[in-house]
């Protein structure tokens, strides 16, 4: 935008005298359009966190519900269902990296906000090694010569370097990797459902078969494991 100048031509014994109104100085960051992301990229960056901890978690959480997982992941959709609003208004508030961390240092305290900072590092280094060694783990039912605890500690090395390096995230990157993680829950949800329609005994034996530690604890417990899927996010 430009100055406005309007210019008056005085007396010749006064010389011309100059009267500069509206003066705005525009920066060059105004001048700049701000690029906003579709419905499509920022669903994928918000939903690879739970959908890649689908993939993960659901093994996890069998191990301790058994045939009561699907009820354990049920309760924590649930949870997360309850807490829409929140994330929401959160988000629309304070739109900046940090998590927990950022919102209890404008709500609470900076002691409070330190103790959610490292509670939160500690969550996010146990779902690196854990979603790493699932991985780790998924390939060696394909290469069964495969270490499988030394092929996590090279995978969580490989990710640490590239984040020292200051790799960028990129918003397409991430949706090519929520289709693939879309697509691969609703092949998992389709070859199940097909196998149960097939032969619905397998079912049926798993539910006659009762936890050891019984059906309210085996829920429990499940329901804590699949947690920490979705406690970082």
């Amino acid at each position: 935008m430009q100055n406005t100048l309007e210019t008056t031509t005085a007396p010749p014994e006064r010389g011309e005298v100059r009267y500069i109104k509206d003066l705005i100085v525009a920066e060059a960051s105004d001048s700049r359009k701000h690029v906003k992301l579709n419905q499509l990229l920022a669903t994928s960056i918000c939903g690879n966190d739970i959908t890649s901890s689908c993939l993960y978690v659901s093994a996890i959480c069998a191990l301790y519900a058994g045939p009561y997982a699907p009820l354990s992941l049920l309760l924590v959709a649930a949870v997360l269902y309850l807490f829409r609003k929140v994330y929401g208004e959160v988000g629309t508030a304070l739109p900046l990296n940090g998590g927990a961390y950022n919102v209890l240092l404008n709500t609470t305290s900076k002691r409070f906000a330190s103790l959610a900072a490292c509670l939160t590092i500690l969550s996010y280094i146990a779902t690196a090694v854990i979603s790493a060694y699932e991985a780790m783990h998924y390939a060696h039912q394909i290469w069964h010569s495969l270490n499988v605890l030394v092929a996590t500690i090279l995978m969580l090395g490989l990710f640490a370097f590239l984040s020292i390096l200051g790799i960028s995230e990129s918003a397409r990157v991430a949706t090519g990797i929520f289709i693939f993680h879309i697509c691969t829950l609703i092949l998992l949800v389709g070859a199940c459902g097909l196998i149960v329609f097939q032969d619905f005994t397998i079912l049926q034996e798993n539910f006659q078969t009762p936890p050891p530690t019984g059906v309210g604890k085996a829920i429990f417990f499940g329901f804590a494991a699949a947690m920490l899927g979705v406690s970082g996010f």
